[in-house]
């Protein structure tokens, strides 16, 4: 991305509204590969010039455009909005203004879901916007994480009792069968028909599962690596995490025999805090810095 990008962006976002979360900044990382082996970094550049300070996170690439949560820390109030970057016509739109604050952008198909959170009883709502109409998608629960496995069936981690409870819900009939308790916070689903989430059997020990969906049965892929969450699923193939200013690769065919690949190494970069990422194409991807 080329400094005139970033000031377009800064000109067209400085009105947009804060939030008090901690400042966090997306990064497009691009890379060569002489051989399946071998990953060389040919560019790192910075796609939130324009609100380095705030707060950016919560990345999600539908092909076209990248969705992030964004807030502004020079504004006063503390909301967090929806904006796409369009990174080849170097673009930026405000998808959400409102006095709420909406986050967790994932779009399937028509439709773009998001979290709002509810002033009233401060619940976490799960919405749509689809044919600029705007929805509930589920009434009346405290939406943590989550992730639609089809536009009528969703993988959601609830919030109840001070545990975080995963659940497959049928948006159908309403029907909803209980997967897994104490579920983090990354979730994915696969070409393959199975959904992946973090079970955190305790506080050491996490494991990233899959759980088929025709048949319900769930198996251990791998442990996450030590103190991360955030996974992200490429090709229904490969696992990525990152931990301070490492980033990991394995596979998922090889369960629990699988060992983490340190794919990248950033310690020549003002990167210590890798969080989020999402894998764009053959040799890109978007990496949330704290």
């Amino acid at each position: 991305m080329t400094g005139g990008f970033l000031r377009i962006l800064f000109c067209i976002c400085i009105a947009i509204f804060a939030n008090a979360q901690s400042s966090s900044n997306a990064y497009l990382l691009e890379w060569n590969s002489p051989t399946s082996s071998i990953f060389e970094l040919s560019r790192l550049d910075l796609l939130t010039g324009f609100n380095t300070n705030g707060y950016n996170n919560q990345p999600f690439y539908d092909g076209q455009r990248l969705y992030l949560s964004s807030s502004w820390k020079k504004q006063k109030s503390n909301l967090t909005d929806l904006i796409a970057l369009d990174l080849y016509n170097n673009t930026i739109r405000r998808i959400t203004n409102t006095n709420e604050s909406e986050y967790s952008p994932i779009r399937i198909g028509p439709s773009l879901f998001f979290i709002r959170m509810n002033p009233e009883n401060k619940f976490q709502e799960l919405w749509k916007l689809e044919n600029q109409t705007v929805s509930k998608v589920i009434p009346e629960t405290n939406v943590a994480y989550y992730f639609p496995i089809t536009p009528q069936r969703l993988a959601v981690v609830l919030i109840e009792s001070n545990q975080l409870n995963l659940y497959d819900i049928d948006l159908v009939t309403n029907e909803k069968k209980k997967i897994s308790e104490n579920a983090g916070r990354a979730l994915s689903y696969g070409q393959n028909g199975v959904l992946y989430f973090v079970h955190k059997y305790n506080d050491e020990t996490w494991y990233i599962k899959s759980y088929d969906i025709l048949t319900a049965q769930i198996k251990i892929v791998c442990k996450t690596i030590p103190g991360a969450e955030d996974f992200y699923l490429s090709d229904s193939r490969y696992l990525w995490m990152a931990k301070d200013n490492r980033i990991y690769r394995t596979t998922i065919q090889n369960g629990l025999a699988s060992s983490w690949k340190n794919i990248f190494h950033l310690e020549n970069y003002p990167l210590n805090n890798i969080g989020r990422i999402c894998v764009i194409g053959e040799n890109q991807l978007v990496i949330i810095n704290h």
